[in-house]
């Protein structure tokens, strides 16, 4: 049956240091995701990108907070099958959300870069949270699929595994498209001048989740297509530690770009995530004149 935790139970006992550090980075993870969701939801004016970012981090903080529960029941040697049935829809659902709103910033981000005047004037004003709506409403899809399948026998599971890994696939494809064209109009103009913040905090986001987030999803697709994969059993602990790494590192991202560029002195978190997600300008294809060369 699918589920991202469904053979990590009999490993746990062995890898007890891979498990405090699965629990330790989810902890750190849920503190920093938790401030990103509080300052954007509460204290910072959002924008289009920033719509984005809460969304995500909304999603890296459900991921890792089922992480946690379901290990803390695995170490307590406590099964709820209602908890764990939910655990697991929340886990498929924020995983592939996650990837989703991933995809979502970095398209808008090239779109941003290659059709600067079209992005300013011709984009809808409700389009990023149009967007978010959109991708929790399909990724909420195989979650609840996920409990069909488990609990109605005509409803095959086979189904929801092609569904969900086909998902997941496509978002890559898009995410690695995307990104590879934001990647090279950033290197072409890093040769003139620093490329946008945002920019480069979509490229360091897209990097960690390839790093950090793709492991888990690629090693599960290719346990599935060969059952008999070698050393799954010894990797699979190894990915779960990776992906809560890659849920728990954003919000770092954000706080360190945002410091950036800042005078000397310690600023409010608050004041650190809004300089980080605050649109600067990218450099037009040509650049003006200056006033040496008239």
């Amino acid at each position: 049956r699918p589920g991202l935790w469904g053979t990590c139970k009999s490993r746990i006992s062995s890898g007890n240091t891979l498990f405090l550090g699965i629990v330790l980075v989810s902890l750190c993870g849920l503190v920093g995701n938790g401030m990103v969701i509080w300052l954007l939801g509460f204290r910072i004016k959002r924008n289009p990108f920033s719509v984005y970012i809460l969304t995500l981090a909304g999603a890296d903080f459900a991921f890792l907070f089922c992480k946690s529960v379901r290990f803390l029941l695995l170490v307590l040697n406590r099964s709820v099958a209602a908890l764990n049935l939910l655990i697991r829809g929340v886990t498929f659902s924020s995983y592939l959300g996650g990837l989703s709103l991933l995809m979502a910033v970095s398209v808008e981000r090239c779109l941003s870069v290659l059709f600067p005047i079209w992005y300013r004037c011709r984009r809808p004003a409700q389009l990023s949270a149009i967007a978010c709506a959109l991708i929790w409403g399909l990724s909420l899809c195989p979650g609840i699929s996920v409990l069909l399948c488990v609990h109605f026998v005509a409803f095959s599971c086979d189904v929801v595994n092609l569904v969900y890994y086909g998902m997941f696939l496509l978002t890559f494809l898009v995410l690695c498209v995307s990104s590879l064209v934001l990647l090279i109009r950033v290197q072409c103009f890093s040769m003139r001048r620093q490329p946008a913040r945002l920019s480069r905090i979509v490229l360091l986001t897209v990097l960690a989740f390839l790093v950090l987030g793709l492991p888990l999803g690629a090693g599960l697709l290719a346990h599935r297509l060969s059952p008999s994969f070698p050393y799954f059993d010894i990797l699979l602990p190894i990915l779960h530690l990776l992906s809560t790494l890659n849920s728990g590192v954003n919000p770092l991202i954000y706080f360190f770009m945002g410091r950036q560029r800042q005078q000397r002195g310690r600023k409010p978190l608050r004041e650190v995530l809004q300089s980080a997600l605050t649109e600067d300008v990218e450099l037009s294809t040509e650049e003006p004149p200056s006033p040496d060369d008239t």
